[in-house]
């Protein structure tokens, strides 16, 4: 009798470890397949709307040259593009802004819907 409790054990605890690595496997899968965050210096077509995104994370928005908000990004990637959050310091707890962003192609962006063009840095 021990050894069938044994066998149906160690069989479960097989198979709840396969499917924890096809859940690992699959999340990796999905995330490769969503679209790059979008790095770099974009601005609308008046130049009066500009975001920033750096590599390591920082990022701002600003409007007519005057820093609306400044802080931290996070990417959650989609096929076409993304949510842009961006997390910036209040007194009592964090702020947050999210933007949709969708690539038009590797040069333009809408950010909310506002078409947005990767500018020379």
């Amino acid at each position: 009798m021990k050894s069938v409790r044994r066998s149906f054990s160690s069989s479960a605890l097989s198979l709840a470890f396969a499917c924890m690595m096809l859940g690992v496997m699959s999340s990796q899968t999905a995330r490769a397949q969503g679209a790059a965050a979008p790095i770099g210096y974009w601005a609308n077509q008046a130049k009066v709307n500009t975001l920033v995104v750096e590599q390591s994370g920082t990022c701002g928005f600003t409007n007519k040259g005057k820093v609306l908000y400044s802080g931290t990004c996070r990417w959650q990637a989609s096929a076409r593009g993304g949510i842009l959050d961006l997390q910036y310091p209040m007194p009592l707890k964090p702020g947050h802004i999210r933007w949709s962003i969708v690539y038009i192609n590797q040069t333009t962006i809408t950010v909310a819907g506002e078409k947005f063009f990767k500018q020379a840095q």
